[in-house]
């Protein structure tokens, strides 16, 4: 059974703080001249950098395969293969392999 804050000794009355209504502005900030956009600009990442992946062009018989794929996919209920074979016709990185 649940008590009272009476019943408990923990009386007291509760004291809220009252919330300020009154609206606050942000300091603006004064726009950066041409020279010290020039000091705060990022300097070029150096180090290892990657190399894109070049994209190969789908060949008839991978076009081919592709709808075959998207098909089975489609009929047996699998949205992975159906991806695949849709990635096979637009010439995916592994479009060549084998």
């Amino acid at each position: 059974m649940a008590q009272t804050r009476g019943a408990t000794g923990n009386s007291k009355p509760r004291v809220f703080e009252t919330v300020s209504t009154e609206t606050t502005r942000k300091p603006r900030k004064t726009p950066a001249t041409k020279k010290e956009k020039a000091v705060t600009k990022k300097p070029a990442a150096a180090g290892v950098t990657k190399k894109r992946a070049t994209k190969t062009k789908p060949s008839l018989k991978d076009k081919a395969e592709g709808v075959v794929d998207k098909v089975a996919g489609a009929v047996e209920g699998k949205p992975g293969k159906k991806a695949a074979g849709e990635k096979k016709i637009r010439g995916g990185k592994t479009a060549k392999a084998i």
